[in-house]
């Protein structure tokens, strides 16, 4: 059976995306009064799943398309004002690059495919306890995911210095990989990078290094490719050794030095 699915692909400047998660009580036409209300509000419904709560409560959970102009907040407080209505959270795809697909599934301009994140999470357990210099390849591997993105991103809409770090954050949070803050300096290129609930530290369990490092060879990929410079990142603090977070430091790689030997944790000036 095909379904629809989304995900990024695509930008429309004049539109964008607003997704909704409403919790509304179960009576007869609770969701018709739902989809009629949104109808008159010019907010076209791109996708939509029910999910069922309790035997009185759902919740709804929708993708629109909205014009520039209306104000997803103040729809969202409409929306809630229902009479079936209990409660409504909203975000926004600020790049419009949701799109609707059939089999295959497409990411970022090639297929790509779901997985549990305990299965990367052993493959990467796997290369760790038996690969010699495995965070090498895992830094390599990220790094040809993170280049591919950013070339992706650039052939579809306008990067520059104010999206570049909101582009990437969107990706990671609308593929499950992570909720990031970034501050980089497009001069210096200097910054750090935090990931909330990282996919890989969530599930990986403890232990006495950082574990995230084909996140930060994805990070470098991408950084790498936007600014044109040779960009290292390394992860110096991770969840699994008992943070709150995980941290990436974000530097300019010495241009001696390639970007997979950039160990975990050390610094460029302590490279040899």
């Amino acid at each position: 059976m095909v379904k629809d699915l989304f995900m990024f692909a695509g930008f429309n400047e004049n539109s964008q995306i607003v997704w909704f998660k409403i919790i509304y009580s179960k009576k007869p036409g609770s969701l018709s009064l739902i989809t009629d209300f949104l109808e008159k509000e010019n907010a076209f419904i791109m996708f939509g799943h029910l999910d069922n709560i309790t035997q009185k409560s759902g919740e709804y959970l929708i993708y629109t398309e909205l014009n520039e102009n209306i104000n997803p907040e103040d729809l969202a407080q409409r929306i809630e004002s229902i009479e079936v209505v209990s409660e409504v959270d909203y975000g926004i795809s600020r790049y419009g690059m949701i799109y609707s697909v059939d089999f295959p599934l497409n990411v970022i301009g090639v297929r790509g495919v779901m997985a549990r994140a305990l299965t990367i999470v052993d493959i990467i357990k796997t290369l760790n306890q038996s690969v010699p210099h495995a965070e090498g390849l895992l830094t390599v591997s990220g790094l040809k995911g993170g280049i591919h993105a950013a070339k992706y991103f650039k052939s579809i809409m306008p990067i520059n210095d104010s999206n570049y770090a909101s582009v990437l954050a969107e990706l990671y949070r609308a593929v499950g990989w992570g909720i990031l803050e970034i501050e980089c300096d497009p001069k210096t290129y200097e910054g750090k990078i935090i990931v909330k609930d990282s996919f890989i530290a969530d599930v990986y369990g403890s232990a006495d290094q950082p574990v995230c490092t084909f996140m930060s060879g994805y990070f470098a990929g991408y950084l790498t490719d936007y600014f044109g410079k040779n960009i290292s990142v390394r992860e110096i603090s991770c969840k699994v050794t008992g943070k709150k977070i995980c941290e990436h430091v974000i530097s300019l790689a010495p241009s001696s030095v390639s970007q997979e030997y950039q160990l975990r944790g050390i610094h460029s000036d302590q490279t040899t």
